[in-house]
């Protein structure tokens, strides 16, 4: 199921209005470059190879971002409802993108062209208050996620990530998930397992 458009609007609109300095009219500087997009489950919005041409807010869905190597995929980021889902380096360069990121479900997404979004830091300070919030999110939430790479026992990894976000969890297939923690999908199968059988 896709958001309608004007839901998704109304859902990037309660992000700004959380941002310090939000005034209606730079609100409605930004309606002339906004766009409401559908990505069905499957699809790409971000490809390797090709250059990241859009800012996105996740107004409904899940994507992931995945690296290859070795050509294995290897899942790095998991964006669902409100946050932010952008190949950064690409974005900012305007260079090819080493990362893909992929619909997991139908998804809605509100984009800014990188070339609008250059025009509104231009002409508002809001916007440009915009660009640091999200740049700050991305951060901690890359610290935050350092664990994922560290010395946690599979298990703690799990049970880190059913914390910190359990909803994803329950809506993203368990070959995703295993390979977002570092670990085989028979390794996770075997954890999930063994929680449900200390649950029960």
């Amino acid at each position: 199921m896709v958001l309608d458009a004007n839901l998704a609007i109304d859902k990037f609109k309660a992000f700004l209005k959380s941002v310090q300095g939000y005034t209606d009219d730079a609100f409605e500087l930004a309606l002339p470059f906004i766009q409401v997009r559908e990505f069905k489950k499957g699809e790409h919005f971000v490809e390797r190879g090709k250059t990241c041409k859009h800012f996105a807010f996740v107004a409904d869905g899940i994507l992931r971002a995945y690296n290859l190597y070795d050509g294995v995929e290897s899942t790095t980021c998991l964006c669902s409802n409100n946050t932010f889902a952008t190949s950064t380096v690409s974005f900012i360069t305007q260079t090819p993108s080493n990362v893909a990121i992929q619909a997991l479900e139908d998804v809605t997404l509100v984009l800014i062209k990188h070339e609008d979004l250059n025009t509104l830091y231009s002409k508002s300070t809001f916007w440009e208050k915009v660009g640091r919030v999200v740049a700050e999110r991305e951060y901690i939430e890359l610290q935050q996620s350092s664990w994922r790479n560290g010395p946690l026992p599979a298990k703690e990894k799990y049970l880190t990530l059913l914390k910190e976000n359990p909803g994803v969890v329950n809506r993203v297939p368990l070959h995703y998930i295993a390979s977002y923690i570092g670990v085989t999908p028979e390794t996770l199968s075997r954890i999930r397992k063994k929680i449900a059988t200390s649950n029960s």
